[in-house]
């Protein structure tokens, strides 16, 4: 698995001008605003989705100024979507620091993720293409939707594995997709067909990502060094404790919510490690993973296809 140093090595120059562009945008002269952007800078995470961007467009043709608007674009309203989201979840926590909400307050964090949103379709319409600007919009309505579907899956205590992907491809998945697919676009590719393609493509990395990142739920910080069983605190329903659940008997299920009723977070992670839920999670990974190599191997030999190609290994293979 190639590191992602490596793996932005055909990008890199555009790279540092998304960066550059990013920091100029998440900036304001209001005072509170102004604390809080630069908090936000000092949490972002890896920034797979700006790659997954960029490496989209070199691969459908080309990086164009758009490609490096666009990037912005996505990475803003990811960033808005986080900070709402901690303001849902009630997260004191974002990446190993304060949230935003934890570091000013709700009011604060949602202004200001309104304020990235806004500087997203702002950032977006520099690209005047009005292809990436209904992607756009409609991402940020499609995130609301799975939130809410997540929300009521948690309520009902729902062990679907159908409502399971459903929320990812409304979620994680719907923001990959939208970030080939807009790269592709912003490439000026006019062929349909491949636009498709790569918006597909970018949901199966999508899917990898979340499974990934519900696999790390139930592992020790120690192994992983990210947060363990916050979904699990929040009762969220995931993929190995859906697979437990229902290939459990009687006793096994009633332990199960015996469990999520006590926040029972040590006997939840061992029962998924015990009974293959972990295993199975991690064969369905392997499965998606698979089908989307498959799909970019599809494409014309280049630096992009290999880096893509290894950026999928990473996205599902990352020890944290």
């Amino acid at each position: 698995m190639a590191s992602l140093a490596t793996i932005k090595q055909p990008i890199q120059d555009s790279f540092l001008l998304f960066q550059s562009t990013y920091d100029e945008m998440l900036s304001s002269v209001n005072p509170t605003l102004g604390l809080m952007m630069e908090h936000i800078k000092q949490t972002q995470g890896k920034q797979m989705r700006p790659i997954l961007v960029l490496l989209s467009a070199g691969i459908c043709g080309g990086i164009t100024q758009s490609t490096i608007n666009a990037a912005v674009s996505l990475e803003l309203l990811h960033s808005a979507s986080l900070v709402h989201d901690d303001v849902v979840d009630d997260s004191n926590e974002r990446r190993g620091m304060l949230s935003a909400k934890a570091k000013f307050n709700n009011k604060i964090a949602i202004l200001g993720g309104d304020f990235m949103l806004s500087t997203a379709l702002i950032e977006a319409a520099e690209t005047e293409n009005i292809s990436i600007i209904k992607t756009l919009s409609s991402l940020g309505k499609q995130l609301s939707e799975g939130e809410l579907y997540q929300m009521e899956n948690t309520k009902v205590r729902l062990f679907d594995e159908n409502a399971y992907f459903n929320v990812i491809k409304n979620k994680t998945a719907a923001l990959f997709a939208a970030c080939a697919k807009i790269g592709s676009i912003s490439s000026n590719n006019i062929d349909i067909e491949k636009e498709l393609k790569m918006a597909s493509i970018g949901e199966q990395i999508g899917i990898c990502f979340q499974i990934k990142d519900d696999i790390f739920d139930f592992i020790p910080t120690s192994q992983t060094g990210k947060p363990s069983g916050k979904d699990l605190l929040e009762g969220k329903i995931t993929l190995p404790l859906i697979y437990v659940y229902n290939n459990s008997d009687n006793a096994v299920k009633s332990s199960i919510l015996s469990a999520i009723d006590e926040v029972d977070v040590n006997y939840l992670q061992t029962l998924a490690l015990e009974k293959g839920g972990i295993e199975y999670a991690t064969k369905r990974l392997e499965n998606i993973q698979n089908r989307a190599i498959e799909m970019i191997e599809a494409f014309p030999p280049s630096q992009y296809r290999n880096a893509l190609v290894e950026f999928v290994k990473y996205v599902a293979e990352r020890k944290n």
